[in-house]
């Protein structure tokens, strides 16, 4: 009867062990970073009434397609038809940088969103094979990408390891 007992004793201390291990997973999964597939979207320019930051990159987070069409136009000069984001499904985060003389080239290094932050990840380099074309001077450097739609609190650019900008999301006023 005695060894009864005791495998029952033995038995609540694995379920309880087993409760707390399911609990403390759950909430390191709740503080876990998700990545986030994301694609580029070619074939747009800055639009001329954009406010962008001077001397520093500019961030920019659309989920709508009417206030993403105010700050990026379909590119003039591009003779393809520019990628169309689906604003159902995904949202838009744009980063520009202030136009310098030495090109940059611009590349996404990783997305992820992490309690309800997106941080969008990019390197900025020089790129050599621009530095003697006049026209890579005429345009804006940029990235756009469609990411799917998330529901985030704030967005922080990271550029080369350092974080240059964080935006908080605006509260929609009730109209």
């Amino acid at each position: 009867m005695s060894s009864f007992s005791l495998s029952g004793k033995r038995f609540r201390i694995s379920r309880s062990l087993v409760i707390i291990s399911l609990f403390l997973s759950l909430s390191l999964f709740a503080l876990a970073q998700v990545n986030l597939k994301y694609r580029l979207l070619n074939g747009y320019s800055l639009s001329t009434e954009a406010t962008v930051n001077k001397g520093k990159p500019t961030l920019f987070v659309f989920e709508q397609a009417e206030t993403f069409e105010q700050v990026f136009k379909a590119a003039p000069t591009s003779t393809k038809r520019p990628d169309q984001p689906n604003f159902s499904k995904e949202m838009v985060v744009g980063v520009t940088i202030t136009a310098t003389n030495k090109p940059p080239r611009l590349s996404v290094s990783r997305v992820f969103v992490q309690d309800s932050t997106l941080t969008v990840r990019y390197i900025r380099q020089v790129d050599s094979s621009m530095i003697n074309n006049p026209q890579a001077f005429m345009s804006q450097p940029m990235l756009l990408i469609a990411i799917p739609k998330q529901t985030v609190l704030r967005t922080k650019l990271v550029e080369n390891g350092r974080v240059v900008q964080t935006l908080k999301k605006k509260e929609e006023k009730d109209q």
